[in-house]
């Protein structure tokens, strides 16, 4: 059972913590981006499945794409357009979880979320301070929005490790 000073992001959402709380997530293709703000106390986290959107997002806050995710989290957050680059963000996830090891990149969704997320992030202005991704393994995402320290965890695939 989680507490309420631990918050859980499941597929497609996006929450805000503060201090006292930790924010988590389990990933595999999925892109987890993870925004901390120390100097205002506040930290940010998104489980986007999917890259880019057709269009605008069916619900307020929606982080079911990766463009809507990096809004929703800016939004949120209340981040200035001038305090983008003092935010340190990380990237966690876009594993390739179920095709064979020899699959083309660019069919890959995993890889998809992650080379969009970074180019996303770079064009929002935001600096990515951490980039776990790819590979064959799902992750534990946590930020521990007290500190702003983040840990990401390697969970192998059943067979392995």
């Amino acid at each position: 059972m989680i507490g309420e000073d631990q918050l859980h992001v499941q597929i497609g959402q996006v929450k805000i913590g503060r201090p006292g709380q930790t924010l988590n997530a389990i990933l595999g293709s999925c892109m987890g981006l993870g925004f901390v703000d120390k100097k205002n106390g506040i930290c940010g986290l998104a489980h986007a499945l999917l890259a880019k959107s057709e269009g605008p997002p069916k619900a307020k806050g929606s982080g079911r794409h990766v463009d809507h995710a990096i809004e929703a989290l800016l939004r949120q957050m209340n981040v200035a357009d001038t305090e983008r680059r003092k935010m340190r963000v990380f990237i966690a996830g876009g594993a390739n979880m179920t095709l064979p090891h020899e699959t083309e990149p660019e069919r890959l969704v995993g890889q998809v979320n992650a080379d969009f997320a970074r180019a996303a992030l770079r064009d929002a202005g935001l600096r990515i301070v951490h980039d776990d991704t790819g590979g064959t393994h799902g992750r534990r995402v946590a930020i521990d929005c007290t500190t702003g320290d983040f840990t990401i965890t390697p969970i192998p695939r059943l067979g392995e490790g």
